[in-house]
């Protein structure tokens, strides 16, 4: 298939699924979301999307999940406080919510998360694909208010 290469080797472990459950739970306790548990199967599922990611095969999500994902360029590996301080910044508009990175970490209706990341050299340059999920997804149409609240 045109655009695809092989995947990146997975760059998970123990730390920086501890700093992803961390950093995403210290931003939901500020938007008054109960914390997150990290789910070995979603973690899982997390290494296989982001091996999908740094192919160029993505695809879509499977249903039921939600998924949030951040790339890194450049020397050195992105951390998962990366990705959460990316998706975290995100502009959102409390008038007219729309779904985000922004949005899922902070889904107060979510539950469990996994998060993975894999790591080398990409085509020019050291690439970090960082993907977490979220079950249940969130992001639903209508529930924004209820589910995205401010800090």
């Amino acid at each position: 298939m045109a655009g695809t290469r092989p995947a990146l080797p997975d760059a998970t472990n123990a730390d920086f699924l501890l700093q992803a459950l961390r950093e995403t739970n210290l931003r939901r306790e500020r938007h008054h979301a109960p914390p997150l548990t990290m789910d070995a199967l979603l973690v899982d599922y997390a290494k296989t999307r982001a091996a999908a990611h740094s192919r160029g095969q993505a695809g879509e999500v499977r249903a039921g999940t939600g998924e949030s994902v951040f790339r890194h360029v450049g020397p050195g590996m992105g951390e998962a406080a990366d990705a959460v301080a990316a998706w975290y910044a995100e502009p959102y508009d409390w008038d007219d919510p729309r779904p985000s990175g922004f949005s899922r970490l902070l889904w107060k209706g979510c539950k469990a998360m996994g998060a993975a990341r894999v790591a080398g050299q990409g085509r020019d340059d050291d690439e970090t694909f960082i993907v977490f999920v979220f079950e249940p997804p969130g992001d639903v149409p209508g529930e924004f208010g209820e589910n995205v609240l401010r800090a």
